[in-house]
């Protein structure tokens, strides 16, 4: 969970709830940074707009996200482990 998540539930139960003054400022504050958050949110981006003619079909794809860093160390220590016991294999070691 997040700082602000904790937040605003902690100003729910003790401020509003329970009443005291301090949390429920707090509260109000978090809540207003999440409303304005999602305000500010960005549009969804328009790749295409037109019109399909009768027999016309689209077709949607989605390409994969580029490897995290983890993923990328892990094949490169795989090619690296597969290239060693290709060697030890083939006699080169």
């Amino acid at each position: 969970m997040s700082v602000l998540s904790d937040l605003r539930r902690r100003a729910l139960t003790k401020g509003l709830f329970g009443g005291s003054r301090v949390w429920l400022i707090l509260g109000v504050a978090a809540w207003s940074l999440r409303a304005l958050k999602w305000a500010l949110r960005p549009d969804p981006k328009t790749v295409y707009k037109g019109k399909l003619l009768l027999g016309e079909t689209i077709v949607l794809t989605h390409e994969p996200a580029p490897p995290t860093r983890r993923q990328r160390r892990k094949a490169k220590k795989t090619e690296r482990h597969n290239r060693t016991n290709a060697d030890r294999r083939s006699g080169r070691a």
